[in-house]
């Protein structure tokens, strides 16, 4: 696994549809493999592979099917790194996982003028979304969750 020298490992705790928790490292494409830069957690939650690997503090290396990932909670953005601005108004929703999990927080991501609402966000994303929370940055797969309430 050596080939992974050049990624960035953030720290994160991946959860499953199933209710199993991996805490870990996940692995971020850098400048030298993606040329826009860094990868940020989103665009590697998205991308087409089925799986992705997880990195657990004793070197052990496992691999997760991308599909039956339902949430990853992650220090993002890493530490030292500020957040962009999107432009856009937030949304603030209640989210509920198909196992009876709810959280609480607001979506913001660019939308077109006449597109802008929250339905259009959660229609036009791909599987997983960001929900910031009062406790952090949530990567939820949408094809977990069983209903989201509007909150504005």
């Amino acid at each position: 696994m050596s080939d992974w020298g050049t990624t960035t490992r953030i720290r994160a705790v991946v959860t499953l549809a199933t209710g199993d928790v991996y805490p870990g490292y996940l692995h971020l494409l850098d400048g030298i493999h993606y040329p826009a830069g860094c990868e940020n957690l989103l665009e590697m939650l998205n991308r087409p592979e089925g799986f992705f690997p997880v990195t657990l503090d004793d070197g052990a290396v496992f691999f997760l099917a991308r599909d039956q990932v339902a949430m990853v909670v992650a220090e993002w953005p890493p530490q030292g790194v500020e957040p962009p601005v999107l432009p856009g108004s937030p949304a603030a929703l209640q989210v509920e996982l198909a196992n009876g999990e709810e959280f609480m927080g607001l979506i913001q991501e660019p939308l077109p003028k006449d597109r802008a609402r929250a339905l259009d966000f959660l229609n036009a994303s791909q599987p997983f979304f960001k929900l910031e929370t009062d406790t952090g940055a949530r990567f939820i797969n949408g094809a977990h969750v069983r209903i989201i309430r509007p909150l504005d």
